[in-house]
């Protein structure tokens, strides 16, 4: 009987509570009205900004090493003949993309783009510092900061790069507002790699989305590569030693044997017999060098092609942000929620 009389007592209460509601649906309508139109405001002061999208790839290669008689000699030039595949691992994109030295070469990117009525044409570091649109209120919240001392925002000189080992507290800040519009995403299932570049310019986002691409396969590429290329050198380097010896030993067999011509002492001849081993086995050294060679700069080729663009970024025409239906959805919730639980804590303080 209890329960009956406390569910009756709720729901008396909660009629109470929509009647006084429906009571005060003009200050509600109203104040959501206000909302809707405050809402139009916030996102026409809110800059446009463009997300260019690429999908790339990681091209999948199973190296087989190099192997063979050619063992020993790969192991004088300081080659690994393992055939564990070196590579870095499609999950290490995204803090690749994240990282100092990556993002520093892509600040130093000349853009050319709109900036208000005027085409601009700068470093990608320059288009951040110097080019964002802001709305209005930024400059209203952070007028009680410029009494501060802070230090001011550095431009970048024509040809001048960024040293990420020595970055000032503004550059440091430059960088970071730079690896938040750039997005890297692996798909685990396919293990396609989607590349996000979001920008105030729509020609910006599909330049710096290609940059990115770009940079991304030339930076897996070197360190892919770095093994093969020390090899390459390693190789070359032993390789022109052995062809000067071969050359060297060659001359003098034949320098030897023009000037004892004929000469039947077997001293001579041992003499003979000696510069003539010494230059075949200079030339095996060379000729095995010389194909080393070529199968060294044959790994390298094999593991230069690691990235596969599967789909190119393109100039997009529809801006992502500022979502403006989403914003005047969500200031004329704010605005119903806080009328209605204003009106409601009045009620219960006037009930007290």
């Amino acid at each position: 009987m209890e329960k009956e009389n406390k569910k009756g007592q709720n729901m008396a209460e909660l009629v109470d509570l929509v009647r006084m509601l429906w009571d005060n649906r003009r200050r509600i309508i109203m104040n959501c009205f206000w909302g809707g139109v405050l809402s139009i405001i916030v996102a026409f002061s809110i800059p446009k900004e463009f997300t260019s999208k690429a999908i790339i790839a990681p091209e999948i290669s199973t190296g087989n090493g190099i192997a063979g008689g050619l063992g020993a000699l790969a192991s004088m030039a300081g080659i690994n003949m393992n055939t564990e595949e070196e590579a870095i691992y499609p999950q290490l994109y995204p803090q690749i993309v994240s990282t100092s030295p990556f993002l520093c070469d892509l600040a130093s990117l000349q853009v050319t783009g709109k900036y208000k009525k005027d085409t601009i044409t700068t470093s990608l570091y320059n288009y951040l510092v110097e080019y964002q649109k802001e709305p209005w209120w930024s400059k209203i919240l952070a007028a009680p900061f410029k009494l501060i001392k802070r230090e001011k925002a550095e431009l970048l000189d024509d040809n001048m790069t960024l040293d990420p080992r020595h970055l000032s507290r503004s550059q440091q800040k430059t960088l970071k507002a730079l690896g938040d519009r750039v997005s890297v995403e692996l798909d685990k299932i396919t293990s396609a790699i989607y590349v996000d570049v979001t920008m105030q310019d729509a020609g910006i986002a599909s330049v710096v989305a290609d940059a990115v691409t770009e940079n991304l396969q030339k930076y897996v590429t070197d360190y892919r590569t770095a093994k093969a290329r020390k090899d390459v050198e390693n190789t070359q380097r032993m390789y022109d030693e052995a062809r000067e010896n071969y050359y060297a030993a060659q001359h003098a067999y034949a320098e030897y044997y023009d000037q004892h011509m004929g000469v039947t002492k077997l001293q001579y001849l041992m003499e003979q017999e000696r510069l003539e081993e010494e230059k075949e086995i200079a030339f095996n050294l060379y000729n095995q060098l010389a194909q080393q060679l070529d199968m060294c700069k044959t790994k390298l080729l094999e593991k230069t092609h690691v990235i596969v663009l599967l789909e190119p970024s393109s100039v997009p025409y529809k801006a992502t942000t500022p979502k403006k239906m989403m914003i005047g959805l969500l200031f004329v919730f704010l605005a119903f929620f806080g009328t209605s639980a204003w009106l409601i804590i009045k009620d219960r303080i006037l009930d007290i």
